[in-house]
């Protein structure tokens, strides 16, 4: 985990002295209804995604990153300023790999080579061969010059996103996560040690998306997060909205992945 967190602020320092470039002229929703009416699979207890049942994508939807730029900055928006940053146990094979001096693109977004009605670019990662805790990627929601603090979201409901698989024999689940204030040790609550097993650090907030071969819209409301893993026990209390860090897609140890991420977003 201190390797997620150290690749971030790499990557967030790079790219602020870089300079980044934000889409503009352009609907925030325009890109989230496409051919299929903007329906698609998602399902209660916890999971959502191609096959899970049937949903509408909720009209009032705000873009965090449509990733039309091209960079790995999301929309400076409503507050929020991030980059995207891979992440990994370091045992296996990620592309793209995790940021460091001698990989130093970052994680920027894929030119698709069939467009997904006008959108043309994606995130995009696959791997194999974890076998500790695996790998996955996402973005700060509020990280200004290479430092993390804390975004407040709670005018929203839940987030949204597109996504399908990228090849045959990937994982069709994935962990979505959400870093808050109990779970990150930027907000300076849990125990980053290890040594308090009831409130240990990146016991994030976690719901699980169903992955499919085809675009499909996944749509999870904040209340379908849920913490208690690894030996934390479940507290019956919710994300605090008021103090989030970042969203993150994962793969757990063992698993093979290929996804294709696109305009993540808020949604009221």
């Amino acid at each position: 985990m201190a390797k997620r967190r150290a690749a971030w602020m790499c990557a967030a320092w790079t790219l602020t002295a870089g300079g980044c470039t934000t889409l503009v002229g352009l609907d925030d929703g325009y890109h989230l209804v496409d051919g299929a009416g903007g329906e698609a699979g998602a399902g209660a207890g916890g999971e959502a995604g191609a096959g899970a049942g049937e949903v509408v994508v909720p009209a009032d939807v705000e873009l965090i990153d449509d990733m039309e730029d091209g960079d790995s900055a999301i929309d400076e928006a409503a507050g929020r300023v991030g980059y995207w940053y891979s992440f990994n146990d370091g045992t296996g094979t990620q592309t793209p790999p995790i940021y460091s001096d001698e990989n130093p693109a970052g994680f920027i977004p894929e030119a698709l080579a069939e467009p997904r009605g006008e959108s043309t670019m994606a995130m995009h990662t696959f791997g194999s061969g974890f076998t500790e805790w695996g790998a996955g990627f996402g973005f700060a929601l509020n990280g200004p010059d290479g430092g993390l603090l804390a975004y407040d979201a709670s005018a929203y409901s839940g987030i949204v996103f597109w996504a399908k698989l990228g090849g045959a024999g990937a994982a069709t689940t994935m962990k979505v996560n959400i870093t808050d204030k109990t779970s990150d040790p930027a907000g300076g609550i849990c125990d980053e040690s290890g040594e308090d097993v009831a409130n240990p650090c990146f016991d994030d907030w976690s719901s699980i998306a169903r992955l499919g071969t085809a675009w499909a819209p996944v749509v999870i409301s904040f209340e379908q997060f849920a913490r208690g893993g690894g030996d934390a026990e479940p507290t019956g209390e919710g994300i605090d909205l008021t103090g989030l860090f970042a969203i993150e897609f994962g793969f757990t140890e063992g698993q093979d992945f290929d996804v294709y991420i696109d305009d993540v977003g808020f949604y009221r």
